[in-house]
Order: C-alpha cells, then structure tokens, then sequence
C-alpha cells in the first residue's frame, strides 16, 4: 500500500500533503494488526474492477495485487475473496462498509467515508448490514478462487 494509497488520496487534490502522510502512516499502522501474536480474523472482499483499474501505473498495480495475494497465502487468518465482474450488479456496489467485533462482542458497522467515518451500533441496522454482507460474499469467489484470480490479474500488469 505504500505506492497506492497516496495516489488515491492525492487524485483529487482534497488533502493537503501532510495529511496524505498521516493517512498513509495510519493505513501502515493498522497492516501491523494482522501479524501480531493474535491477529484478527479479516475476510476482505473485493470487486475485480478494482484490480483493473490503473492507479499508479502498472507497476504499483502489480506490486500491490501481488501483495494481496502474499497476504491471503501467508496469513492464515486474512481472507479475501472477489466478486467477479461476470456477477454484474450486486448489492456490494452501494458502497464500501465494515461489520466489526468490539472487545466486548457487540458487532458494529463502520460506514467509510471521502473524509471521515460513522460508526453504527444499533441493533436493525447492523443485522441488516450482516444480510448485505452475506449477500455480497454469496456473489465472491471462495478464496482460493479469488488468490488464483488475483495473481492472473497481477501479471496482466506488466
């Protein structure tokens, strides 16, 4: 991610430098979540639009598709599956969000904004945001599906 998220953060020109440096730094950080002693368990799904996209050019692209792939290979508990474009129009394309566990057991939804974040505890709405999600990963690849994807794509991008 080091190449990637500063060229979405800088394409339209709404953060000023140090805060692109910020975010980076943040997204970094939270990549050390996934290797400590008892990692989370994160299922990422993904549409292979994004994975065609140029952002950065063809060697970021590369580098960072490949990246997904050493992930989901080499951490057991990181799983990432994609949603095909053969799928067509699915319920994943409202928009990015996260169903999360807190310390306590109570799931939350996080809502990603262009500048900032909402999260939602409420009951109805969490449960509902679960029956997105499992909408979503009924339209993905199961994750060996998706990491042979993500390579193929990977040496498209040469």
């Amino acid at each position: 991610m080091s190449e990637l998220a500063p060229e979405v953060l800088t394409g339209g020109g709404l953060f000023a430098p140090d805060e692109i440096e910020q975010q980076v730094a943040t997204r970094l950080d939270r990549q050390g979540l996934l290797t400590r002693d008892r990692p989370p368990l994160l299922t990422a799904v993904i549409d292979e639009h994004v994975l065609r996209r140029s952002v950065g050019g063809s060697g970021v692209m590369r580098e960072q598709i490949q990246h997904l792939v050493k992930l989901g290979s080499a951490l057991p508990r990181v799983r990432i599956q994609i949603v095909p474009s053969a799928a067509g129009a699915y319920v994943g394309l409202g928009g990015p969000f996260v169903i999360a566990t807190s310390r306590q057991g109570e799931d939350l939804v996080y809502l990603a904004g262009q500048r900032h974040g909402q999260v939602i505890d409420r009951a109805e709405y969490v449960r509902q945001m679960a029956e997105v999600w499992e909408s979503i990963r009924g339209e993905a690849l199961s994750h060996r599906q998706s990491l042979d994807l993500l390579a193929e794509v990977a040496e498209t991008w040469i």
